[in-house]
């Protein structure tokens, strides 16, 4: 199979991404919605909100790709968004809301 993980750019609520983002570092996961940590790889729900994670984002995805090729067979339906790009676009969605 040729099929390799590209970017893609699409509109996507930036609340409802934080609400239910899991976060990947080198060691542990973190909920981004109660800042739950040590979750375990690959969780639906986070055990201490009890939400469902619907996006998964990596602090340093270059060193783990074969983690993603992973999600995306135990969890197809999870979206991967770029977490930098998370970062950024809700920095700036906080600033305009201050300005408001």
């Amino acid at each position: 199979m040729s099929a390799k993980c590209l970017r893609v750019f699409q509109k996507l609520d930036l609340n409802d991404i934080k609400k239910h983002l899991i976060v990947y570092g080198d060691l542990s996961a973190s909920c981004e919605n109660c800042q739950e940590v040590s979750i375990p790889f690959g969780s639906a729900v986070c055990p201490g909100c009890k939400t469902e994670f619907k996006y998964a984002a990596f602090r340093n995805i270059k060193h783990h790709l074969p983690k993603v090729y992973k999600l995306f067979e135990e969890r197809p339906s999870l979206v991967i968004v770029d977490y930098d790009d998370f970062k950024k676009a809700f920095a700036a969605k906080k600033a305009e809301d201050l300005l408001k």
